[in-house]
């Protein structure tokens, strides 16, 4: 017996050593390329897949970290079968230490009360609302920006404002304030969702028996704007550079009525050459792409909503474009390289809108541009530690009136708000109007409201309404995998909104 107990030892010591120093190394992988991120954005990325369909370069960059825990780990068991007893203590306590300290200093749960569903105290379910369209439906071109910081464009930036095309496009818009990214939104599937969606983003299953089939599902029994404008008659596509399988985007937008889906994968199969290198189509080639698509015939007299979302400025530090008149510098430092790559994106993002906004078809038009998380890592940024904890993300409204010219839009004052008050600002915008519960939608208040309702933050602060909805809510499991509820329990859940 104490023989298969040593033998049992001498191979698990090597093992659990490589888990510990795999462990710290994971957590150094993601703090680099991804910057800090939430339990939550693990969890999801590991239901829905990360690095099989993400650019093939963090393949080989994840692959050079494991290979240097192999080697790592192979040198702590040779070293800990050949020293004293005292040191081999030192040395099991200094793995732990590492990897507790690791795994604290990547990964952030903000729950504060997971038996309290906050989600459920304040969710307007846009499916339980009454929706009329005041006035023609307008065309509309959303488009989210990777990782694009309010910030990009000040022109006090040490290496001069990265934005400059749509700062100045922003100025002839709206801005409303400070939009702040709250977790279940710092990623760019949790940006997108929780900004159409009204609610943060929640993994949902992963360790229970019914993990597969709910692998399959993204909000099924839960509405998001996109629903909203299919139902009123709007014709939707999605743009995208990436591959669609990442993260589940392509899931996501096939269960809530976008019927016109482009990725990498799609892009290739029209005969567009995608890079095999980098995320995908790169922001300029994807522009004239989604432009061209845009131009196709009208199905009747249906509107058109078309979202699109960039991939150059993704870290670690942005993507050289050849449709910009780019190519890749290995002298360039990580500022440098990410400076470029946002003036590339200004550009091309700057110039989709102008070229829509500008169609003298007699059929309105509606503009928002936003960024889709904050960044992970503080480049071209040359504030304080505070001021990097409070960023904000680059946000624009703007409405044009069939021929080119913009509209004015109601004063809204600087206000604080979330990727929560997204949903029902953009249906307002676009002349929807909705009762039982108007000016209200998920989680969000409309930042149009002549009675201007405050926002959650507004009500009670970014960290209280982080820590809130950072924990799991019983609503959001149930809207996720589209079980029925009762007319009563519908009605406790859709709440007052207040």
């Amino acid at each position: 017996m104490p023989q298969a107990f040593s033998a049992l030892r001498h191979w698990l010591t090597p093992v659990l050593i490589f888990l510990l120093i795999l462990l710290v190394s994971a957590c150094a992988f993601m703090r680099k390329y991804l910057g800090p991120v939430t339990l939550d954005q693990v969890v999801f990325h590991l239901q829905y897949g990360g690095l099989d369909y993400a650019d093939p370069r963090m393949i080989s960059r994840a692959l050079r970290y494991l290979f240097g825990s192999v080697l790592l780990a192979a040198l702590a068991t040779w070293a800990l079968r050949r020293i004293s007893l005292r040191l081999q203590r030192g040395l099991w306590l200094l793995l732990l230490g590492g990897a507790a300290f690791s795994v604290s200093a990547t990964v952030d749960d903000a729950c504060d009360d997971a038996q309290a569903d906050a989600m459920a105290q304040r969710y307007v379910d846009p499916s339980a609302q009454q929706f009329e369209q005041a006035g023609p439906a307008p065309d509309v071109l959303i488009v989210f920006i990777e990782s694009l910081d309010e910030r990009y464009a000040e022109p006090r930036l040490a290496h001069g404002p990265a934005l400059t095309e749509l700062a100045d496009w922003r100025a002839r818009g709206q801005r409303f304030g400070a939009m702040r990214t709250l977790g279940g939104s710092s990623w760019t599937v949790g940006g997108l969702f929780s900004a159409l969606c009204g609610v943060p983003l929640q993994p949902v299953g992963l360790m229970s028996r019914h993990a597969l089939e709910y692998s399959t599902r993204f909000f099924d029994g839960g509405a998001c704007l996109t629903d909203v404008l299919a139902r009123q008659g709007w014709e939707l596509s999605f743009y995208g550079g990436a591959s669609l399988k990442f993260a589940g985007k392509g899931l996501f937008m096939s269960k809530h009525q976008v019927a016109r889906r482009f990725g990498r994968e799609q892009w290739h199969g029209q005969g567009v050459e995608v890079p095999g290198e980098g995320w995908g189509l790169l922001d300029a080639e994807l522009a004239e792409e989604a432009w061209a698509d845009m131009q196709r015939p009208r199905d009747g007299d249906r509107p058109r909503a078309s979202l699109l979302l960039t991939v150059n400025t993704h870290g670690p530090s942005g993507t050289a474009d050849p449709g910009c008149g780019q190519s890749e510098d290995g002298e360039l430092s990580a500022d440098e390289q990410m400076a470029r790559a946002l003036a590339c994106t200004d550009h091309v993002v700057a110039r989709l809108a102008k070229r829509f906004a500008s169609q003298a078809d007699g059929r309105r038009k509606l503009v928002w541009i936003m960024g889709d998380h904050v960044g992970p890592t503080p480049l071209l940024f040359d504030g304080t530690d505070e001021q990097w904890r409070n960023r904000s993300l680059f946000h624009s409204l703007a409405r044009f009136d069939g021929q080119g010219r913009a509209e004015s839009l109601p004063a809204a004052g600087q206000r604080t708000f979330s990727h929560l008050d997204v949903l029902p600002t953009l249906a307002e915008a676009l002349g929807l109007r909705w009762q039982p519960q108007a000016h209200r939608l998920g989680l969000g208040v409309s930042l149009l409201a002549q009675e201007q309702p405050p926002t959650l933050l507004e009500q009670q602060g970014f960290e209280r309404s982080n820590a809130q909805l950072a924990c799991p809510s019983p609503l959001f499991h149930r809207l996720w995998v589209d079980r029925p509820q009762a007319e009563g329990e519908r009605s406790r859940s859709t709440g007052t909104g207040a």
